[in-house]
């Protein structure tokens, strides 16, 4: 299957402008009935549709992605606060902290003071 790319804004505007300039020439019978303007209408129809039928799809694409960032935002609060819980009951410095993958106190690194300057 040939790849097309998509045409801009802009050009499609262009294309769309010279076939109503087409509709509007009197007398036009090409040889080949595949550029009449009855053959070309219906490729017309179905852009407009497409395009229309995109326009939705980002609404929906924009509602999934919210409602994406809402749960991803609820889950890491409920994680949160499942951590706070094994803290609670196990401590801070158990094998159970460290099975959610948080650092156990007593590997955490102490600051050092940094020596006096002269």
């Amino acid at each position: 299957m040939a790849k097309n790319s998509r045409l801009s804004p802009n050009k499609l505007a262009d294309v769309k402008a010279s076939f109503a300039g087409l509709k509007t020439i009197g007398g036009y019978e090409p040889v080949k009935k595949e550029y009449e303007v009855a053959a070309i209408q219906p490729v017309e129809a179905a852009i407009d549709a497409l395009t229309e039928q995109e326009a939705q799809l980002l609404v929906q694409l924009g509602d999934v992605r919210d409602e994406l960032a809402s749960k991803g935002t609820e889950f890491a609060q409920k994680m949160k606060g499942a951590a706070q819980q094994v803290i609670a009951q196990f401590g801070d410095d158990s094998q159970q902290i460290q099975s959610l993958g948080r650092i156990r106190s007593s590997e955490r690194s102490t600051r050092k003071p940094k020596p006096p300057t002269a």
